[in-house]
């Protein structure tokens, strides 16, 4: 497992800095928080809401279990769209079977539950909420590795997730490696910003050390 060259949250001011989106907490939280940081390339999957009352094809499910059957060593599920099925689409067993596929984390726009279980696994799992109740058959599988976009965000198959304590951001793959060294000199800067505090200089003062990356992070 690759481990991050920065925090979620240097990843994301940095993005927000050069005028990118990317963040996906809010509306993901850490359900499973990752016990150390994540990063994989995300496999992709849309899910939407299919009532059978409402005629049509039956809600067909089953594109998950291949996804599950599947080899996906150090990468991450990200699933989008399941927030509006009404219910917790992912679970113990799920849960389970991602990790047999070798999956490092779950990125869920949608409902889990089975808390003691996930917990007890501890395969890093974020989503948008909890839910005691099923989809009851309405969860549609309606895309695998194709674009899916969750709270305005588009995420594309292969591009980086990455995960920690404070949420879950998407870096496309074009620009990954540029963002991942803009914000590990991010965090630098805010580390001497605590240093200099540790040390007794002023806010007023310290603060330069951040003031100045920014200011370079702005220019590029």
């Amino acid at each position: 497992m690759k481990i991050p060259a920065a925090s979620t949250s240097a990843i994301a001011d940095v993005l927000a800095l050069k005028g990118r989106s990317g963040w996906l907490t809010p509306p993901l939280q850490p359900v499973v928080a990752a016990r150390c940081p994540v990063v994989g390339e995300a496999v992709t999957m849309r899910i939407e809401r299919r009532d059978v009352s409402a005629g049509g094809d039956a809600p067909d499910f089953t594109p998950m279990y291949d996804v599950l059957s599947g080899d996906h060593a150090g990468k991450v599920l990200v699933i989008a769209g399941a927030v509006d099925v009404g219910g917790a689409v992912w679970g113990e067993i799920l849960a389970h079977s991602a990790r047999q596929a070798g999956f490092a984390a779950i990125a869920l726009d949608g409902f889990v539950r089975d808390l003691g279980a996930l917990h007890d696994l501890a395969l890093p799992i974020y989503a948008s909420g909890t839910a005691v109740v099923g989809p009851q058959g309405r969860a549609h599988v309606s895309a695998v590795n194709a674009d899916v976009v969750i709270n305005g965000v588009t995420v594309s198959p292969g591009d980086t997730i990455v995960l920690d304590d404070s949420g879950c951001v998407c870096l496309q793959s074009t620009i990954s490696s540029d963002v991942l060294s803009a914000a590990a000199l991010y965090e630098r800067a805010e580390e001497e910003v605590l240093g200099a505090l540790a040390a007794g200089e002023r806010i007023t003062s310290a603060y330069k050390y951040k003031s100045s990356a920014v200011a370079r992070l702005k220019g590029q």
